[in-house]
């Protein structure tokens, strides 16, 4: 039992080539009676032409002895395009069913595997050699490259800076188009850092003033060093959620989770 591969000319390809160009994109549109704009891209211009018109019909061959003669048997896999493998590679799976191929020859699908892709696998190293020297191919690795880029830089921008930021100052190749508003955007940023620091840096003057009462020097803590450090940590939790500023109420809550801390000794 041997594999066949049989190459086929084709009258025209079904597969459309990549597209040659990669270009920004601004949106625009007003809400709230305010301009709102960010930057993203397409792939335009025309698609590269595929010039090759091949495909590949894949077959099962058996030959066999009946009566003294030779006898053969044949079964049809499926046929697979040129740039489909060379693209997406010689999936078989892909292409039919592997499951009932192998059932109506009798073998496993492991077996029929092997026995396919012993030839397949040469076939597609070549296909796939000889596409990755085309202008189609290193034109679209080179737009995948500046995509990721953009996508990691995008990450790590608003990472600080916020949800759908980086596109409303940046475009996809990284130029920045929008300055003024990458200031404002720094600006907001730094004020709300200061605000933060402002906050917990009142707070602890506030915490100190307050250790100084005799309340505070007679109280002993029975936590050990871990306890408290577990403690710290629920009380910045309750300290960022009770806060007046944030919780918009008479305060009466940061009053309780001040009296927890002093309680805990921390």
């Amino acid at each position: 039992m041997y594999c066949v591969i049989q190459e086929v000319e084709l009258k025209k390809s079904d597969s459309h080539g990549e597209y040659k160009e990669l270009e920004v994109y601004k949106n625009e549109w007003i809400m709230a009676g305010r301009e709102v704009k960010f930057y993203s891209y397409r792939f335009t211009g025309e698609r590269f032409e595929r010039p090759i018109k091949k495909a590949y019909k894949i077959s099962i061959h058996k030959s066999y002895r009946e009566n003294g003669k030779v006898k053969k048997k044949q079964w049809s896999i499926c046929t697979m395009d040129y740039y489909w493998i060379a693209i997406y590679g010689a999936r078989i799976y892909d292409c039919c069913n592997i499951e009932s191929k192998a059932k109506a020859i009798g073998i496993t699908e492991e077996d029929l595997c092997d026995i396919i892709y012993k030839k397949l696998d040469q076939l597609e190293y070549k296909i796939k050699s000889e596409y990755q020297e085309t202008e189609e191919y290193k034109t679209h690795k080179k737009h995948e490259e500046i995509i990721n880029k953009y996508n990691i830089d995008k990450k790590e921008f608003e990472k600080k800076y916020g949800k759908d930021s980086y596109d409303k100052c940046y475009d996809v190749f990284g130029k920045l188009r929008e300055p003024e508003l990458l200031n404002f955007i720094k600006r907001q940023y730094e004020a709300h850092k200061e605000r933060e620091r402002s906050y917990y840096k009142n707070f602890k003057g506030n915490y100190n003033n307050n250790s100084n009462s005799s309340y505070y020097n007679n109280k002993q803590s029975n936590y050990n060093e871990a306890d408290k450090d577990k403690y710290k940590k629920i009380y910045k939790t309750l300290a960022k959620a009770y806060h007046p500023d944030i919780a918009k109420d008479d305060g009466e809550m940061m009053k309780l989770v001040n009296q927890l801390k002093e309680e805990w000794g921390i």
